[in-house]
């Protein structure tokens, strides 16, 4: 279905990254402060394949790690305001490709999908409950 709304990932082809990279960077994004083990659970990615994306963040200086205050054994992850702006760039090209996208059916067609999505989340959101 994403492949259907979004099609190819467009929005990195001009970096070295890969779109799972935008993701981590989108989760980062939502929480302000993650752990590392938080974001491998929301992409069911083990810690030892997620590290190395970690890194890579890192090294473009898109992310750091901060230790808990309270707890220095816990390391949380934020975006660097590098990060920030690399992702909101990222976002509104995106939003302008679903946009097009989504501008080529009818306004019944569109929503049906909306509607169509809004169940799908309601029904799987009684998963997790």
């Amino acid at each position: 279905m994403a492949k259907k709304l979004f099609g190819p990932v467009h929005i990195l082809h001009d970096s070295d990254l890969h779109h799972t990279h935008f993701h981590i960077l989108n989760i980062i994004a939502d929480a302000d402060s993650i752990r590392t083990t938080d974001i491998g659970k929301k992409l069911a990615i083990r810690k030892s394949n997620l590290t190395p994306l970690i890194n890579k963040l890192m090294d473009k200086n898109f992310i750091i790690r901060v230790r808990d205050n309270e707890d220095r054994r816990v390391i949380y992850i934020e975006l660097t305001e590098e990060g920030k702006v690399f992702l909101e760039e990222k976002r509104e090209i995106l939003q302008q490709e679903v946009k097009e996208r989504l501008g080529k059916l009818s306004v019944e067609d569109q929503r049906k999908l909306q509607e169509a999505v809004f169940n799908l989340d309601s029904v799987l959101s009684k998963l997790t409950e």
